[in-house]
């Protein structure tokens, strides 16, 4: 290994300017599947749901030239979105597995270390840093300010909405993200990267480079890559046109032990920290016969810690309350700004987006839906269907779900007349003289729900 550029790393990461961007590798030290192994996977369920000869051929082809992205969008094409999700959800669950060696050694940089960044769902590094880094998969521009999180370019585990592994959503992630872009390339230009577990072989890293080497220009920043010895000379020359340069370890043991040692290595009082409890394992429970398989998400005893993420909230409404949504969600804006929730309906939704998908992935991955109730939304067929799915996943222990009362209407005979209502004492919000002192009574309501809520997620 070159002392030269060890040293230059070492001194980026004692100035507090080193961000470590982590790759496959760091969870396939803990037996999780390789991006490759992921394809080859989704292309044998594809076999076995009888699709089109043609198409598990077309998948293995893209799987054998390495063009995993071209992969993964076939197979999801062949699968359909909902039967694509479940799978990539299962196989890429972290739940029972030990946090790798890797993980907890990147996590033992932290008193010095300025941020990660990763393209892997699973949980493993919010595990490693037991919920003391802030946990971001929708970033902002102004996120180079900041200190001490976990930047998740490629979304997290269960919140399939985040998710970037087809072609589309490489597409819309990397040219329709402006903030993506610009969070990205901020962070480039103004501190080193050190790559941890990429083996810089597929076009999935090749994406990330070609990203690296737009935002060089002539004079790169000095970032640098943990890689095996046998680097071929084309590969090392677009690394290093990306500004990259490489520390080469042996691999004696082919288990890449030296990753860990050498980022122990840059802080010589470190340790590894006492590598956390393994999360329990949770069996998966049937979907509901009306419900798409998507995989049941995790009791709130083992989601992230409320460190890690703001609640998810779902709204759901009827089409003639949008006014009374639009003030409700207002309201509602201090708990936002403070990072306590992720607001989402179905307003939210751009055009050409697949409504249904986008509706039940939103339900799916919310921690607490609100119901907010009136004739109308009583009539909906839709809100009764997400009544329904919101109810079973109250039931199951994934979500809370609250009434809010809009206006007069029979609600004491639904499925959901057993929940406490807001406001608590049952007066509709429009039957009130001030409205905005209704939707401040449900706001401080929902506060509460939502600070318990996050108590009960640690």
């Amino acid at each position: 290994m070159d002392d030269e550029i060890l040293e230059q790393l070492r001194e980026r990461y004692a100035a507090e300017n080193l961000i470590v961007f982590a790759g496959a590798g760091v969870s396939a030290a803990a037996g999780m599947p390789t991006w490759k192994q992921l394809a080859e996977k989704l292309r044998d369920r594809a076999r076995k749901r009888s699709a089109d000869p043609a198409v598990v051929d077309e998948i293995q082809q893209y799987i054998a030239s390495n063009q995993l992205i071209n992969a993964l969008s076939a197979a999801k094409l062949a699968l359909g979105p909902q039967d694509f999700n479940w799978t990539v959800d299962k196989e890429l669950d972290d739940t029972g597995r030990d946090v790798p060696d890797v993980a907890q050694a990147i996590a033992a940089l932290k008193p010095k270390l300025k941020a990660v960044l990763t393209t892997n769902i699973d949980r493993f590094l919010e595990r490693a840093f037991q919920g003391e880094w802030r946990v971001i998969d929708r970033p902002a521009a102004d996120v180079v300010m900041d200190r001490r999180f976990i930047l998740k370019l490629h979304g997290t585990l269960r919140a399939w909405d985040t998710w970037v592994f087809s072609r589309d959503q490489y597409d819309r992630a990397i040219f329709g993200s402006p903030l993506l872009q610009d969070a990205f390339g901020a962070l480039y230009r103004a501190h080193s990267m050190l790559f941890v577990g990429f083996g810089l072989a597929d076009d999935n890293i090749d994406q990330t480079l070609a990203r690296v080497r737009a935002l060089a220009g002539g004079q790169p920043p000095m970032h640098f890559a943990l890689l095996p010895q046998g680097v071929p000379p084309f590969r090392r020359r677009l690394l290093e046109e990306s500004g990259i340069r490489l520390l080469l370890y042996e691999n004696q043991a082919g288990d890449h032990a030296e990753v860990a040692q050498v980022l122990l290595g840059l802080e010589p009082t470190a340790a590894p920290p006492p590598p956390p409890p393994p999360a329990p394992r949770v069996a998966t429970p049937a979907p509901h016969p009306a419900v798409s398989a998507r995989p049941t998400a995790a009791p709130p005893a083992n989601a992230l810690p409320a460190a890690a993420r703001p609640v998810r909230v779902f709204f759901s409404y009827a089409s003639r309350d949008e006014e009374l949504l639009a003030r409700l969600e207002a309201h509602l804006s201090p708990l936002k700004r403070e990072g306590l929730i992720a607001p989402w309906h179905s307003g939210k939704i751009g055009a050409g987006e697949d409504l249904e998908r986008a509706i039940g992935e939103q339900l799916e991955a919310a921690d607490l839906v609100l119901l907010l109730v009136s004739a109308s939304f009583l009539a909906s067929e839709q809100g009764d269907a997400q009544v329904t799915r919101a109810m079973e996943r109250r039931a199951a222990g994934q979500a809370a779900v609250v009434p809010i009362l809009l206006r007069p209407c029979d609600w004491e005979t639904t499925r959901f007349a057993e929940l406490q209502a807001v406001p608590r004492d049952g007066k509709p919000v429009t039957k009130w003289s001030d409205e905005d002192e209704a939707l401040l009574q449900v706001v401080r309501e929902i506060r509460a729900v939502v600070t318990k809520l996050r108590a009960s997620l640690r």
